[in-house]
């Protein structure tokens, strides 16, 4: 039996995509969460989940790698394979968007780097809602140094810089019992077992990212042929009509870079919003986009 372990961004492209019958995919939760659609509630009302009834409701509670057993609040599971997609928590998300939405006057930073598109898109929408919001994160210099220019060019044109957050975005935390997992070139912690998603050790917290893992472990575990080949893809809302599509795989070791700029890309957002949640997660067609 294959064990998907979460029912996120990774964890249900993998399930979705292992033609094996033999699977179950487990989580506390039997839902869906699009961050991405939940975070422009902060803008205009939004629907951001969606119920999973194919999910096995149970809490993880600890995971024998070398025995290939999970442990629940619901007993023991063993399995063939584990695709651990357990993802990470930030532990003061909610509070943060309910201040980002009550206060008017705030400067907006992040707690790591590797989360600033967050932390800036985050500002970009507070700022089309009419506050006060100032930025003090960085410019995904991290991407690539055209993707660092054009960012730190567009961000300017939009919001004040400040050198004292009083908002922070904090970073995302690995389940207690297991840590980040450092993978290989085919997402793989050891025989037997992968790791997806935001689990995954140093890699941005993306759900794109993490939904490209899990298609590619779903379709890979039973021919395991082709190497993963990761790349950061994400729209940023400038919040005036506009939006900034970026690509890039420099933080792997790759050169491709690419970013553009257009009102398509932010109605394309918009579409993402509402396809996930009618997708259930399922990346489908996007995969190619």
């Amino acid at each position: 039996m294959i064990a998907v372990l979460g029912s996120g961004y990774a964890g249900l492209n993998a399930f979705y995509n292992i033609r094996n019958k033999n699977k179950v995919i487990i989580s506390e939760k039997k839902e869906f969460i699009f961050y991405t659609a939940m975070i422009r509630n902060l803008v205009e009302p939004t629907r951001y989940s969606v119920g999973l009834e194919f999910v096995v409701n149970a809490k993880i509670k600890d995971i024998d790698l070398e025995a290939l057993s999970v442990y629940t609040d619901k007993g023991k599971i063993e399995a063939d394979s584990i695709i651990l997609a357990l993802g990470c928590t930030r532990q003061n998300l909610f509070q943060f968007l309910d201040d980002v939405k009550k206060k008017d006057n705030f400067c907006i930073s992040a707690e790591e780097s590797i989360d600033d598109y967050l932390a800036l898109q985050i500002s970009l929408y507070a700022k089309a809602k009419g506050k006060n919001v100032k930025y003090a994160g960085g410019f995904l210099s991290w991407l690539g140094k055209e993707v660092e220019d054009i960012v730190k060019n567009e961000t300017e044109k939009k919001l004040s810089l400040c050198d004292k957050p009083d908002l922070i975005f904090s970073k995302c935390e690995p389940p207690p019992f297991l840590g980040f997992q450092k993978v290989d070139s085919y997402l793989k912690v050891k025989s037997n077992i992968y790791a997806i998603g935001d689990i995954i050790y140093g890699w941005p917290k993306l759900g794109e990212l993490a939904m490209r893992t899990g298609k590619y472990v779903g379709k890979e575990i039973l021919r395991k042929d082709d190497k993963f080949y990761p790349i950061f893809i994400n729209i940023i809302d400038m919040g005036d009509g506009n939006a900034i599509h970026i690509r890039s795989d420099v933080p792997w070791g790759g050169k491709k870079v690419s970013i553009k700029k257009s009102k398509i890309r932010s109605y394309m957002k918009r579409f993402i919003e509402k396809y996930y949640i009618w997708r259930k997660g399922n990346m489908g067609f996007l995969y190619y986009l």
